[in-house]
């Protein structure tokens, strides 16, 4: 599939087309509101809403590439098979933490379908953007499975980001 996308994976491709929108939104905001003395207000609304998806996206490819936040000093400090272990256990909590999220970000979502909060300025239910948080985890939790599996059969410990590519 990342022959398709220029060797890219989908969560890269949103997340660059959301942050472009985003880009494009603000700028004609700015542009409309200095240069022809105009504002609308659902074009910040909307890139809002963009932005909080291409972070959620964000947070997608940080998790495939195994460069999320965490303290590795001491991870480096154990022997290779000790570290796979514990890296393995610190994603197994995330994991666990991730469910969670997707459980309650699910009922809330459903909630929203029932009960509509409709955006004021651009008439919208709301539950599209909240969608994001059950989505984006679900989608996290299925890289870090990939992670964890790669990491196994590669024996190779996380990436560490203060060393270029």
């Amino acid at each position: 599939m990342r022959r398709y996308l220029g060797g890219r994976t989908p969560e890269e491709w949103l997340g660059a087309l959301l942050m472009t929108l985003v880009v494009v939104l603000l700028g004609f905001q700015v542009i409309a509101r200095f240069g022809m003395g105009r504002s609308f207000s659902w074009l910040e609304e909307v890139s809002r809403f963009a932005f909080v998806w291409a972070v959620y996206f964000g947070f997608v490819i940080a998790a495939a590439g195994d460069r999320h936040i965490r303290v590795s000093l001491h991870i480096e400090m154990l022997p290779p098979k000790a570290r796979l272990v514990m890296l393995t256990l610190a994603d197994l909590i995330w994991l666990a933490f991730n469910a969670v999220v997707i459980w309650h970000g699910y009922h809330f979502t459903v909630s929203m379908f029932e009960f509509p909060y409709i955006s004021q300025t651009t008439g919208i239910n709301l539950v599209w953007v909240q969608m994001i948080v059950p989505l984006g985890f679900a989608f996290m939790s299925v890289r870090i499975v990939q992670v964890m599996l790669r990491r196994w059969r590669t024996g190779q410990g996380p990436v560490d980001s203060r060393i270029g590519e």
